[in-house]
């Protein structure tokens, strides 16, 4: 059975590729949405088919279509903190994420990847806090990043 796919997840500007005779079109990503791309899109992202032509070897714009989990919101970090070392987690985290994204993935608004949750987690240890969960909810996505 063929897990269905949701065009409208795709990142507005992740490149997708047309490259026939592929070996690895069925599960790369960029091949996927292309066979997904809704008709009434007239104009899309897709790679130069020149250099796809001179492309040797292993694709190095290939896209494996593996889930990861991603983790929604650490507010359970950010309450578990004491007032001592509040400011430092919320500074460095700032400084790891940005003021926005600090912000907005804080509370689950964007969804923090693999290598953002080992840094929180990582952060609060070093600071004292020791939890059995540290974020607030997970969600399983395609990895649309390197």
């Amino acid at each position: 059975m063929e897990e269905s796919f949701d065009f409208s997840k795709v990142p507005y500007d992740f490149g997708m590729c047309a490259a026939e005779n592929c070996p690895k079109a069925t599960t790369c990503l960029r091949q996927i949405a292309l066979k997904h791309a809704p008709e009434d899109m007239i104009f899309l992202r897709i790679m130069n088919p020149n250099t796809l032509k001179k492309m040797k070897g292993a694709c190095k714009l290939y896209r494996p279509n593996n889930k990861i989990i991603n983790a929604l919101g650490f507010m359970r970090t950010v309450n578990a903190l004491t007032l001592n070392v509040a400011d430092t987690f919320r500074l460095r985290m700032i400084t790891f994420l940005g003021r926005k994204n600090y912000y907005l993935k804080r509370k689950g608004g964007a969804p923090l990847s693999p290598a953002e949750q080992q840094y929180v987690v990582a952060l609060a240890q070093e600071l004292g806090v020791v939890l059995e969960e540290y974020f607030d909810g997970y969600v399983e996505s395609y990895n649309w990043n390197k």
